[in-house]
């Protein structure tokens, strides 16, 4: 007789080589991005601006216009808007550069009258930096007083000197009007084949896992546009606070700022300090008092006090799924990998791999580093997606999970634990709205799962016996009794044992007198509360003593946290029968009572 090596040894060396080809698959998509720089930021710039834009193309075509019409009204006037910003940004910092020798005399004052402070490391180091200045003002005096060079005349024709002319001036500007023409045909593009794309792009990454797939492509896409959307319509509405506010300061060139400051608030925390820092400089340098700059400060301060406490989370609420510190340090990250355009695109990228991370495994580390709420248990996730009415979703995470199959695992492993939680933690004891909403989207998925049949069980009509006495389930209190009872009845009618199901809302007169006429040989009490431990006992008692020839069999689904032994001793001797304390050991232990069954259970034991 051969002897084997233990398989758990050489299990260890695929995990630890499988880790390593996740890094090396990181380092190399790491590398590809910042290869291929100036290839993927038209790519990215497009596909968000399409994601700004497309709630609006989607309005315009619900109105009955035509895809080609509402796809270029909408860009012409979106890149118009950028246009025209761009165009006001560059006429007011030319006349702000202009204006600026009419503040110089106040600037030698201001800068003077700091100098003269109270003595002390800071007004030294600013002597100093004056004294430097000073110095390299003199410097470049004297190195600018030379000897006129003899001029070279060099003939050239016409033609050659503008051309010469024309190139060098055009070459400054070709590249980015390049990208910007680039850019805007992509929008244009990606906006008209939408749908296509969204196709292509599910069959090219999902083809294995077609509905995860769709679910994460959405979301990712419905959290951009609504990030995106939020955020400039927030943007916007500071910036026109701002400016009025800068005018009425008398802060020179407002419009300038308000501007910047739309623009600058879309990264992350630096930002709106980049854009105030110009109007606080330039607020000192034209004031001859602290008045301006103390008004200045305080308008930004108290904008962005507002804005991030009350505006933001009734427009953006959680829309990124980000915590704070990972905002920064993904910040930190764009930015040293792609520069200042990084930095623009952290928060929309990040986003997106934190929503990928819940979904798909490669991507779970994203979501345990980045989401403001790290992915949870199955559980949880599906309460959550119960709780916000997002039925396609859990229908997705059941399919991910067992594939629509309502076997004894997945009711262990989700059904079971989702039921804990609603019943012991959530929403204890009365029903209410949310709960019952949330039972009656569970009914819906556990009557849209299969049960796979037992073939040795399945008989045709010909053969069929008239149908015996079953098994009668009773909810113990609430509608998580029944459910509990629902699920174990469809697997147990898998293994060809029929079932009665009683409501819960019936009453306990009324349930006796049910089980009475059904005259069940077994039945099961079905408790999904933990605090049920204290009165199922008494329950099945006082069943046993009104149907004096049922086997009473308990369902105690939660556990105590404390003294769980003496409760189940207490409840066994109560009833004199068998307790169950999950699904598995209820649908074997039932199973065994019925004789053909447990035969059967037997045979593929054996094989």
């Amino acid at each position: 007789m051969s002897s084997r090596p233990p398989p758990a040894l050489p299990a260890q060396k695929p995990v630890e080589l499988g880790k390593l080809i996740e890094v090396a698959y990181l380092v190399v998509i790491l590398s590809a991005f910042a290869w291929a720089k100036e290839f993927l930021l038209p790519l990215i710039l497009a596909i968000l601006i399409s994601f700004l834009l497309a709630p609006v193309v989607s309005r315009l075509e619900r109105w009955r216009f035509p895809r080609a019409v509402a796809v270029l009204s909408v860009v012409a006037i979106a890149f118009a808007l950028i246009g025209g910003l761009c165009s006001t940004l560059s006429l007011e910092g030319l006349d702000l550069v202009n204006s600026l020798p009419k503040y110089r005399d106040n600037i030698h004052a201001r800068w003077a009258a700091i100098q003269q402070g109270p003595p002390g490391p800071l007004n030294q180091a600013l002597s100093n930096f004056d004294a430097l200045i000073t110095d390299l003002g003199k410097v470049t005096a004297s190195g600018g007083v030379q000897q006129p060079e003899v001029t070279r005349v060099q003939i050239v024709s016409g033609a050659d000197n503008v051309l010469a002319i024309v190139k060098n001036s055009l070459t400054p500007v070709a590249g980015p009007i390049g990208e910007f023409a680039v850019v805007v045909l992509l929008v244009v593009f990606m906006l008209l084949e939408r749908k296509r794309f969204r196709v292509r792009f599910l069959q090219l990454i999902g083809h294995s896992r077609v509905a995860t797939t769709t679910l994460a492509v959405d979301e990712a896409g419905s959290k951009l546009s609504r990030f995106l959307l939020g955020q400039l319509v927030v943007n916007t509405g500071y910036a026109l606070v701002l400016g009025l506010g800068l005018s009425l300061i008398g802060i020179p060139n407002a419009l300038l700022w308000a501007v910047l400051t739309l623009v600058l608030r879309f990264l992350p925390y630096v930002g709106l300090w980049i854009s105030a820092f110009f109007p606080l400089l330039l607020s000192i340098a034209i004031s001859t008092s602290w008045k301006e700059p103390i008004l200045t400060l305080t308008l930004y301060g108290s904008l962005e006090v507002f804005t991030n406490n009350f505006v933001e989370p009734f427009v953006l609420g959680a829309s990124t799924g980000m915590a704070p510190l990972a905002i920064i340090v993904s910040a930190l990250f764009w930015t040293w990998l792609w520069g200042p355009i990084g930095l623009l695109l952290a928060t929309p990228l990040t986003a997106c791999l934190v929503v990928f991370g819940r979904y798909f495994p490669a991507f779970h580390i994203c979501s345990v580093l980045l989401a403001a709420e790290p992915p949870s248990s199955s559980e949880t996730r599906f309460i959550l997606l119960l709780t916000e009415n997002r039925l396609p979703e859990a229908n997705a995470l059941l399919q991910e999970l067992g594939g629509m199959q309502l076997s004894v695992g997945i009711a262990e492993e989700l059904i079971l634990p989702t039921l804990r939680a609603i019943e012991n933690d959530l929403y204890p004891g009365a029903t209410n709205s949310t709960k019952s909403r949330i039972y009656a989207q569970l009914r819906e998925l556990i009557e849209e799962m299969k049960v796979e049949r037992s073939v040795e069980l399945e008989q045709p009509p010909e053969q069929s016996t008239p149908k015996q006495p079953g098994m009668a389930i009773v909810p113990f209190m609430g509608e998580g009794d029944e459910i509990v009872g629902r699920v174990i009845a469809r697997l147990l009618a898998a293994k060809g044992i029929g079932t009665d199901l009683l409501s819960w809302r019936t009453l306990r007169a009324e349930k006796v007198e049910r089980l009475k006429e059904l005259k069940a040989p077994w039945i099961l009490l079905s408790a999904i509360e933990s605090r049920s431990v204290i009165t199922v006992g008494k329950m099945a008692h006082s069943i046993k003593l009104e149907v004096p020839d049922a086997l009473i069999l308990v369902g105690l689904w939660s556990l105590p946290t404390e003294g769980a032994a003496r409760w189940v001793r207490r409840i066994k001797e109560s009833s004199g029968n068998a307790l169950y304390t999950n699904i598995d050991e209820a649908v074997r232990g039932i199973a065994s009572l019925v004789p053909q069954v447990a035969d059967e259970l037997q045979a593929r034991a054996e094989k």
